[in-house]
């Protein structure tokens, strides 16, 4: 029995729910931003949305940098 198996770990979703594809229109520049955030943070972009859906923006620095770049 030759080979390697390959193993897939799941991870306990966050926020305690599976996630669900959405699909977003937005500028290059906004796909731009948002990348640029979401590496600053060390985050994805996913996440990112997510914490402005839900409010969870933690930190003030956090909160100052999303207030720059994301406006609801």
């Amino acid at each position: 029995m030759g080979g390697s198996r390959w193993v897939q770990k799941m991870r306990k979703p966050l926020h305690g729910q599976r996630k669900q594809k959405l699909t977003l229109t937005i500028s290059p520049e906004g796909v731009e931003l948002l990348e640029a955030q979401a590496k600053m943070l060390g985050i994805s972009k996913s996440e990112i949305l997510e914490r402005v859906a839900r409010n969870q923006v933690s930190s003030p620095s956090e909160q100052q940098m999303m207030g720059e770049y994301l406006t609801i």
